[in-house]
């Protein structure tokens, strides 16, 4: 083995292994589906034999009930009484079939009408439970008769009347109305064959058969005629004097063929099986070698920061687990090296966040001391001014600026403001309707519908509430201006294993695609005119952001928008325990 080429290894190998699969697959499909066959065609025997059996016993049981007919009738008791034989043959024959015969015998044994039954045949007749014998009559012809006692008036019995038939091809033919379709019989007479329902080209290869042996074979076996298989079984029929029997067959040729024919299918199969082989031997090294370049491709270029380059696809075998390994260990450095990456942003972004916080506290701190001076001064001169001045717009218009001054200043304080303080485990449901009680004046006075879905029994957060609360404040504001009258506000509170969420979703106008990666920047603001300076939603993904969650959005035009806020269950400070004290009331 050493010394043969790999195909020929994987040839030799696979078609070992096709052998020993198709052949004894072969052998166990022919078995079963030859021992279905037998046992249908043993079923099917079985049921025929038992309705053959039953057809007998009618026949002999109507043979019985017409000559007891004939034996009680008056004018039968008459035409005895006055020894009319001709009288006797007439009502005797009246209404009997063509292949039917009347028989009358008198106590001395003298017949009367019909064949010579026979002293011994008569003792048989009259102790079968059917009054029944069969005998050969006169021309040789198997007849199967039922006699019944005539009694005259006074009681005393002055012979016997019977009705016989001859058996013959016509009664094989009448005894297989009953039996299964497809089942034929060989009905015979002592060792004669009295007729079959076979066709006669089968039927000659039946009269060929040793009918003695054939006879005296117990149980069912396989019987060729005319050379085709049949299953037989002999059924010895119920009768007095000479002894007669039933040979069924059932044909078993097309079950045995389609057996024959699995058989052929199965040994093409085991050939393709082969030819398959062949060609996998073939092409074997290439499939081998195909993966382990593609491996070596993709180590060379992971060295040079690639983490993408095409691997073989994952199999069972020793080079499938290979490359599944080195793709959970390219998966694994990727990961490590994004975590890595993330973290060094994320640190220079906190850092440019820390900075950015403590000047713009600072600005913030020192822009709102002349603020408030100006806003002190234009309120003195809208006291002492003329209501009547027309130039009085133009200082409430000052004062609105400043307010606009203020907020902005306001919020970039919040912005700055680290959030770890005052963390406490809260209930969002608690907070959520909180946000929505207040809300709720604006919102029934703009025809704004609210719907709210949540979850009983939320896991609480450790988290900053006056912020949550600023998130959601800002959340619903934004969604109050995108919408109008016959909208629908919805909020949704659910939990998983991780992290509990909060769900703002509205049918308001929506937001534009192209604005949708902008809208977290500072002074970023999709509002028309001076509605909005742009810092509600950056100061929002701050405050989640510094509760180490994340605020997402989902929006298309003129269908609504959803924002979701995602807060793991112990966000700022994990001594704290993340299941709140007391149960807080949830609002429907």
């Amino acid at each position: 083995m050493r010394a043969l080429s790999l195909r020929t290894k994987v040839f030799i190998l696979f078609s070992g292994a096709m052998l020993l699969i198709v052949v004894p697959v072969l052998v166990l499909i022919k078995k079963a589906v030859d021992r279905e066959v037998y046992r249908r065609a043993t079923d099917d025997i079985s049921r025929a034999a038992k309705a053959l059996e039953r057809n007998w016993q009618l026949r002999d049981s109507l043979l019985l009930s017409e000559a007891t007919k004939r034996a009680g009738s008056r004018d039968l008791v008459r035409a005895w009484g006055e020894a009319d034989a001709g009288r006797i043959r007439r009502v005797l024959k009246r209404g009997l079939d063509a292949d039917q015969e009347a028989i009358a015998v008198d106590t001395a044994g003298l017949v009367i009408v019909g064949p010579d039954v026979g002293t011994s045949m008569l003792r048989t007749a009259r102790a079968s439970p059917f009054g029944g014998v069969a005998f050969l009559d006169a021309a040789g012809h198997p007849t199967r008769v039922a006699l019944a006692p005539v009694v005259s008036d006074s009681g005393v019995v002055v012979g016997v009347v019977g009705v016989g038939t001859r058996l013959s091809s016509a009664t094989v033919h009448d005894l297989k109305k009953d039996i299964a379709v497809g089942t034929d019989i060989a009905l015979a007479v002592g060792d004669s064959l009295v007729g079959t329902t076979f066709p006669d080209s089968i039927g000659r290869s039946v009269r060929w058969l040793d009918l003695a042996t054939v006879l005296r074979t117990p149980g069912i076996w396989k019987q060729l005629v005319g050379g085709r298989p049949y299953m037989s079984r002999v059924v010895p029929l119920p009768t007095g004097g000479l002894s007669a029997s039933a040979v069924l067959f059932r044909p078993i040729a097309e079950e045995l063929t389609l057996s024959q024919s699995i058989v052929q299918s199965t040994v093409g199969i085991g050939l393709a099986a082969l030819l398959v082989a062949l060609i996998l031997a073939l092409v074997v090294a290439r499939i081998v070698a195909r993966p382990l370049q593609a491996l070596v491709q993709a180590a060379a270029r992971l060295a040079q920061g690639d983490y993408n380059a095409p691997l073989p696809r994952v199999s069972g075998d020793e080079i499938g687990r290979l490359a599944q390994a080195f793709g959970d260990m390219r998966q694994a450095i990727g990961q490590r090296e994004a975590r890595l990456r993330s973290a060094q942003a994320e640190m220079i972004h906190r850092e440019k966040l820390a900075a950015m916080g403590r000047l713009v506290a600072q600005l913030s701190h020192e822009i709102n001391n002349p603020i408030y001076n100006i806003q002190n001064c234009l309120e003195a001169l809208e006291r002492r001014g003329d209501p009547r001045d027309p130039n009085r717009e133009f200082v409430e218009l000052a004062q609105e600026e400043l307010a606009r001054m203020a907020t902005l200043t306001r919020q970039l304080l919040d912005q700055s403001r680290p959030l770890s303080d005052a963390a406490t485990p809260l209930q969002l449901n608690s907070i959520v309707g909180r946000v929505l009680t207040l809300a709720a004046p604006e919102l029934q006075q703009r025809g704004i519908a609210v719907e709210t879905e949540l979850a009983r029994e939320l896991p609480a957060v450790v988290a900053h509430p006056d912020a949550i609360q600023q998130v959601l404040a800002n959340l619903v504001a934004n969604a109050r201006d995108a919408m109008g009258e016959g909208d629908r506000l919805r909020v949704v509170t659910r939990a998983d294993a991780d992290a509990v969420e909060v769900v703002v979703e509205d049918t308001g106008c929506g937001i534009a695609e192209q604005h949708l990666p902008h809208i977290f920047e500072a002074f970023y603001t999709t509002k028309p005119g001076v509605q909005g300076i742009g810092l509600g939603l950056f100061v929002s993904e701050g405050i989640i952001r510094g509760h180490r969650g994340r605020l997402s959005v989902e929006s298309r035009p003129a269908e609504g928008s959803r924002f979701t806020i995602r807060l793991p269950r112990e966000t700022l400070d994990e001594s704290v325990e993340s299941t709140a004290v007391g149960a807080e009331h949830q609002p429907a």
